[in-house]
């Protein structure tokens, strides 16, 4: 079975940097980015090079399906999510389908987060440089014969993927009991009891051996939630924060937490 091959590209001042690997790898799909920032309101100062090289490839590819979308190219959590949400997607209706995404255009930024999401999610890199670099030029900056790299990045250690569910239920809670609450988030917190008795129900916590004192069983019950999601979650990865009460402790997500459930919002 052949799989499908997935270009993701954002817009620059580039023609061929642009073009002329969508001709080489042949995608199936190519996910086209403008910018848009939303803290100026500023759009895509390039749009021209977007309308330029669609219809270009329109006319050498007529069957490839592009797909034009938008992003903040100064966001680096906006970069990614989206990034994500287009694995989401293709990989449902394939999952053997490869990405490969062109971080040599675009901002700084973008070629930021695009090489994290690759990290993340195990797609190919493609940067094309040239020999003749010229910005003060009026048409495309690079000029000349253009070089082809696919850089080897090193690999991350993703979090375990029940440890980004528990997380997710955990923000999940503190969206309802704060409904149209003001509360900063850094003061929202769920107790670690309520937090129990929801993961149990929902067979996050399951024993393999039941003790038939319920005392002991409910002891066996808070020694694998702290193993299991508590002390990876808070001690290791810093995602949430545990009060030091003696009894009634409360947990809290830290912003390295929140950050985290931003970048796989659309993904586990």
């Amino acid at each position: 079975m052949i799989s499908n091959n997935i270009q993701i590209v954002f817009n620059s001042k580039e023609n061929q940097r642009i073009t002329k690997p969508i001709l080489l790898y042949k995608p199936d799909k190519v996910y086209y980015f403008t910018a848009y920032i939303k803290r100026t309101g500023q759009k895509d100062e390039n749009i021209n090079f977007f309308h330029e090289n669609t219809n270009f490839l329109k006319k050498e590819m007529p069957d490839l399906e592009i797909i034009h979308q938008k992003v903040d190219y100064t966001d680096y959590i906006e970069i990614i999510q989206e990034i994500s949400k287009i694995i989401n997607i293709e990989r449902i209706q394939d999952p053997n389908c490869q990405f490969f995404i062109n971080i040599g255009t675009g901002s700084k930024i973008v070629a930021i987060a695009s090489t994290e999401a690759s990290r993340l999610w195990n797609c190919n890199l493609i940067y094309l440089y040239s020999t003749k670099y010229d910005p003060f030029n009026s048409g495309a900056t690079h000029k000349g014969k253009l070089l082809f790299q696919n850089p080897k990045i090193f690999p991350v250690q993703k979090p375990d993927k029940e440890l980004i569910k528990v997380l997710k239920i955990i923000q999940e809670i503190l969206i309802k009991k704060y409904k149209n609450n003001e509360l900063e988030y850094s003061d929202r917190f769920i107790y670690k009891k309520e937090l129990l008795r929801i993961l149990e129900e929902k067979g996050f916590l399951d024993l393999k051996t039941k003790h038939k004192n319920p005392r002991f069983t409910q002891s066996s019950y808070y020694m694998k939630l702290n193993q299991r999601f508590l002390k990876p979650l808070a001690s290791q990865l810093k995602y949430l924060e545990i009060s030091k009460d003696k009894r009634n402790k409360k947990i809290y997500i830290t912003e390295k937490g929140q950050i985290v459930l931003n970048i796989f919002k659309y993904l586990i």
